[in-house]
């Protein structure tokens, strides 16, 4: 039983725009779009949240609170007044009119009032619930409202990382600030807070503000009792800063009457429209909540049941007649199954093929429990033999998903594949760059309603995860030949979508045009100094040890270096040094706090050769393949937004550039002999120069074709 419920009838008000805000950055990482590309990690966060409170809960009232737009009285009291608040993200901002179809299909009522914060709109509820002997549940993780607790308010706050929510009551509130509701304000008031610009007082944060409100109950004893205060340091801070800790405590402190135009009846929890909610959960692709609702027309893809033409060939003639069935001219889809994902070391378990939807081919090679030879004496040559001749025509076109991962392993295994002409993964990201998954069954699922066998069926995961060549021959059939067979199908979509968007001549001229030259890039490689980076770990690793000691000495104890909490406990209350963000221990605070004591520099400097030797020095040696002793980075066309080339595993490109340890780093990539060199070449201000070409401005074209300083040009025609 939740720890809020008791006899009482209970109304909960959700802190509307702080529920949808720890939504959206809940998904930050991996967010959430329809296939059109709408941005819906926000709504659907908040929809769960409410379904999951009025399943758990079963409220008798309920009620959202929002802010409205503009300023209200404590932009009176003080000017910069939530000043440091970023403007609300466009990916949010996009989900609104989604937020209020879904509340209104709830049935959940909308509180919102000009020149009122949705906090003073919280504590005016509050307040009204007392008179009427309800309990009230603030839904909302925000700590100004622990100062409104009491016998019949309670603070239902959502945890970060787990379903469960902890309900603050009196007790609660005292066991994690060390004082009272009724004392909040007092604490708030003195340590000030970042995220609303509420000043505080400079140097004093939650530890120093709970000793002094504990030995005099309030700011106001405080400050009437201020020779008292022992620590000079501490009693000068107080004094100078006194006036903003009044004017804290007042912008901090919640108004509970305002003036609300409804009564708590209108709160009372309704049966919510289905039909409403039905609509927007399919607009969003919410295929969960519609479940939750009960709908049964959903866009699941359980409903796409198809007749699949899966072949085995396990022959030699059959391999021969399909080799000889390929048309010049026609589709030809191409898939490998394989024993890693990494093309440098995989070894080839079989090769999958389409023509045509719902058809596909399996040749085998490797599987579990195999006896005998399938095509001759060595499988994987007399099957390579016979096909390469078909990969290697470029008039057959070719489709793939992720085809140039499947290109590198066959240039591996002496095939060139020949006639790329289309890439599935490619084209979805280009016609929906934000999507935040271009895996072949996701595509599957958005754009075919179908559902394909999880790779974890054959596999399985974690520890006892095999390999695919000790799968079995008839579970790998289905599924090898199911992945070519998608893939023709979404060929023919994608290729319709880019046309539509007038983007097939981009994807053909220049990222499918491009992979020919990835391919051999990656192929090929780069040599990297492994003996370099581990003389340079090994002289770091020595300077760290170094710089630890120092810094454990200096501390006065041993602690973790890199807890952030840790580190903060040894500056701030231990050292005593003034906390300019809080508690933060960032980098721009620790250089502002150099100036004060000697650690924050150790630990700049402790921080800067720890990233470069578990970052940089460490890992990449790990990616130096045993065969080639080089390095095969992959180079990425679908991994940003804005179709920016990326390489990963490792990611060079994260390598400083212009820090003098960066430049350590990048000594390490070399020409791997003296017969060799390195060239390095850019473009000259490519951005000036398209814009200069796509704005036809004389005077600029003019500037860059004379080779005059761009910035020296601008510089004079501003200023004339």
């Amino acid at each position: 039983m939740s720890p809020s419920k008791n006899n009482k009838k209970r109304l909960f008000i959700i802190d509307g725009y702080a529920t949808l805000y720890r939504a959206h950055y809940a998904l930050i990482r991996n967010p959430l779009t329809t296939t059109a590309g709408i941005p819906t990690s926000a709504v659907f966060g908040f929809a769960n949240q409410v379904f999951q409170l009025l399943e758990e809960e079963n409220p008798d009232y309920i009620v959202a609170a929002f802010d409205s737009k503009g300023k209200n009285f404590r932009h009176e009291l003080y000017t910069d007044y939530k000043a440091n608040r970023s403007a609300m993200p466009d990916e949010i901002q996009t989900q609104l009119p989604y937020l209020w179809e879904l509340l209104d299909g709830m049935n959940i009522p909308v509180l919102r009032i000009e020149g009122v914060e949705a906090d003073d709109i919280i504590g005016t509820v509050a307040k009204m619930c007392e008179k009427d002997d309800l309990q009230c549940n603030i839904v909302s993780g925000d700590k100004d409202f622990m100062q409104l607790i009491n016998d019949q308010t309670l603070l239902y706050a959502p945890q970060a990382r787990r379903r469960e929510k902890e309900v603050f009551n009196a007790q609660k509130v005292s066991e994690k600030w060390g004082v009272g509701p009724e004392h909040i304000i007092d604490l708030l008031g003195l340590m000030g807070d970042s995220s609303d610009n509420v000043p505080g007082v400079e140097g004093v944060g939650p530890v120093t503000a709970k000793k002094l409100i504990q030995k005099f109950g309030s700011m106001e004893k405080i400050y009437e009792n201020i020779d008292q205060i022992e620590n000079e340091k501490m009693r000068e801070k107080l004094l100078n800063n006194k006036d903003n800790a009044f004017l804290s405590k007042q912008l901090v402190t919640i108004l509970t009457d305002v003036t609300v135009d409804a009564s708590l009846s209108d709160f009372e929890k309704k049966e919510a429209n289905n039909t409403k909610l039905e609509s927007i959960f399919k607009e969003l692709e919410f295929t969960g909540l519609l479940k939750k609702i009960g709908s049964d027309t959903s866009i699941s893809p359980e409903t796409v049941q198809r007749k699949k033409e899966y072949d085995l060939i396990t022959s030699l003639d059959r391999l021969q007649s399909f080799a000889d069935s390929i048309k010049e001219g026609e589709w030809l889809s191409v898939d490998l199954e394989t024993t890693s994902v990494n093309p440098m070391i995989a070894e080839i378990v079989g090769f999958s093929f389409s023509v045509k939807k719902d058809t596909g081919v399996y040749v085998p090679i490797h599987f579990k429990d195999k006896v005998d030879n399938l095509f001759g004496d060595n499988d994987l040559e007399i099957a390579t033999n016979i096909l390469k001749p078909i990969l290697e025509n470029e008039k057959i076109p070719k489709t793939g998903q992720n085809i140039k991962y499947d290109a590198l392993i066959m240039k591996r295994f002496g095939i060139d594949l020949q006639g790329i002409e289309f890439d599935t993964m490619i084209a979805a990201h280009l016609i929906n760059p934000n999507a935040r998954s271009y895996k072949l069954d996701n595509l599957s699922l958005s754009h075919l309603n179908y559902k394909m066998v999880p790779i974890q069926d054959l596999i399985g995961s974690g520890r006892n995860q095999i390999t695919m060549d000790q799968v079995a021959l008839a579970d790998i059939t289905f599924y090898a030949a199911e992945d070519a067979d998608v893939v023709i199908e979404l060929t023919d979509i994608f290729l319709k979508e880019l046309k539509k968007q007038e983007l097939y001549s981009y994807f053909k001229d220049i990222e499918i045009d491009l992979l020919p030259v990835l391919i051999d890039m990656q192929f090929h490689g780069i040599f990297v100094d492994r003996n370099y980076l581990l003389s340079r770990s090994e002289e770091i690793g020595i300077k760290l040890d170094a710089l630890e000691k120092s810094i454990i000495k200096l501390a006065g104890k041993e602690f973790n270096l890199n807890s952030s909490q840790q580190l903060a406990e040894i500056l701030f209350d231990q050292l005593n040094l003034p906390m300019i963000k809080k508690r933060s221990t960032a980098e721009a605070i620790l250089t502002k706090l150099k100036e004060y004591h000697e650690l924050p520099s150790l630990i700049l400097g402790y921080r800067k050769l720890f990233k470069l030797k578990n970052t940089y020095l460490d890992p990449i040696p790990n990616n130096i393949n045993e065969i080639t002793n080089r390095v095969h980075s992959s180079f990425n066309q679908t991994m940003t937004a804005t179709g920016r080339l990326s390489t990963s595993t490792p990611n060079f490109q994260n390598i400083p550039i212009r820090t003098e340890d960066g430049k350590e780093v990048r000594k390490a990539i070399k020409a791997q002999s003296d017969d060799y060199q390195i060239l390095s070449a850019d473009y000259s201000q490519i951005e000036l120069r398209v814009m200069a070409h796509l704005s036809k401005d004389e005077a600029l074209t003019k500037a860059l074709n004379s080779g005059e300083d761009i910035h020296t040009f601008t510089a004079k025609n501003v200023l004339m």
